[in-house]
């Protein structure tokens, strides 16, 4: 069994102010930041790694979104 992982809770709007902090503690310390509005939680910011783990564990596949045309 794995380590639990430590898990910020932050409003969207804290998050927006300061993005760059909550995508080093994913990428760094694999430390999960769950977004809030309202106070419900709404959505989690996650490492690659782990978001990729998921995945396979889940038997799902990555389908990237198509772009825009510019």
């Amino acid at each position: 069994m794995t380590a639990p992982k430590i898990e910020h809770e932050e409003r969207i709007a804290d998050v927006r102010n300061a993005l760059a902090d909550a995508i080093g503690r994913a990428r760094y310390r694999d430390e999960v930041t769950v977004l809030t509005s309202r106070g419900k939680r709404v959505a989690a910011l996650v490492s690659m790694d782990f978001y990729e783990r998921a995945l396979a564990a889940l038997g799902e596949e990555r389908m990237p979104a198509e772009q825009p045309e510019t």
